[in-house]
């Protein structure tokens, strides 16, 4: 269940639909505006349908991807199979959502204390160098 509050602020992004999706290298799960969404599609296109990676990496990426919505009494429903990927049937139903960027992070409690709240790398400073390359080289870079 989305609190209300959260819900209202979301009305324009809800209205134009939302999808959900594994992330690639945690276990959690991704809401993206449908417009976000579509970007992603855009980007996933780019890659060569000839190169057996590329492909496999489209396969696994889009396994799960699945358009959602809000029932009348403001809980997301999500897939069995989701569910299981992000281990929110293991920790009860205490969920984590976290913005990043144009998308969402739902999260396991447990999962979210342990990867990202109980990390000993806090420091992002060991960070900061390469991803300065990174948008210096592509400011595309997402």
């Amino acid at each position: 269940m989305f609190p209300a509050k959260l819900r209202k602020q979301l009305e324009p992004v809800i209205s134009s639909g939302l999808v959900l999706n594994r992330d690639i290298f945690e276990k959690c799960l991704i809401l993206y505006p449908k417009p976000e969404w579509d970007i992603v599609n855009q980007e996933m296109s780019r890659l060569s349908r000839y190169d057996r990676k590329h492909q496999l990496f489209q396969r696994k990426f889009m396994k799960g991807a699945t358009l959602v919505e809000f029932d009348a009494t403001g809980r997301l429903l999500i897939p069995a199979a989701l569910l299981d990927y992000a281990m929110i049937t293991e920790g009860g139903n205490e969920l984590v959502i976290s913005g990043v960027g144009e998308k969402m992070e739902i999260w396991s409690k447990k999962q979210y204390d342990e990867v990202v709240l109980n990390a000993d790398d806090d420091d992002l400073s060991f960070l900061i160098d390469d991803v300065r390359k990174d948008i210096e080289r592509d400011p595309n870079t997402n």
